[in-house]
């Protein structure tokens, strides 16, 4: 019976040693210090303090969605930011370089996917894959993040057609 008891406190004690050495998650935060629920003049006012511009306004899904170019963080393309009601509920953010190639992408998808990982726990697969248009080739990856109030998905798009090709690195950040 002390070998049992001694098997089971090896045990428990082992559990515990694993738990407490797992990594924390850190809390997903809306991008920009923005919260979910900021109205949209709000955030045209601070994006006019940091000196980007709205260069798009437009109905998605009967959402307004103000398309924002100029934010000062490297290799950000643009930020889309979606309102219902006029209230915050979604950030999508481009990234990339219009001079990298298919694995520069690929490497800057691999560090972004290990570093959100490493804040946010292991991500679960939500697409991959290939499909053929006509005679453009396209792929999509994405992985997703869910916590209480926010989720957060990493998706890398390529269309493909002989040499000319697109590609996009997204994060899209989303309210509960």
């Amino acid at each position: 019976m002390t070998s049992l008891r001694r098997f089971l406190f090896l045990c428990l004690a082992a559990a515990f040693l694993a738990c407490g050495s797992a990594h924390a998650v850190e809390e997903i935060k809306v991008p920009f210090n923005f919260t979910w629920g900021e109205s949209s003049q709000r955030l045209e006012d601070s994006m006019k303090r940091v000196q980007a511009s709205v260069v798009e306004r437009k109905q998605v899904q009967n959402r307004l969605c103000l398309v924002v170019e100029g934010i000062p963080q490297k290799l950000l393309q643009r930020a889309l930011f979606y309102f219902d009601n006029d209230s915050l509920n979604e950030i999508e953010l481009h990234y990339g370089d219009p001079n990298w190639d298919s694995t520069q992408y690929g490497n800057f998808f691999d560090q972004t996917r290990r570093n959100i990982e490493g804040k946010y726990g292991i991500g679960r697969v939500i697409a991959r894959q290939k499909t053929r248009e006509s005679d453009v080739l396209q792929t999509l990856i994405g992985y997703q993040w869910t916590q209480n109030a926010t989720s957060l998905s990493l998706y890398y798009y390529t269309a493909e057609r002989d040499a000319n090709s697109y590609r996009l690195l997204s994060l899209h950040y989303r309210g509960y």
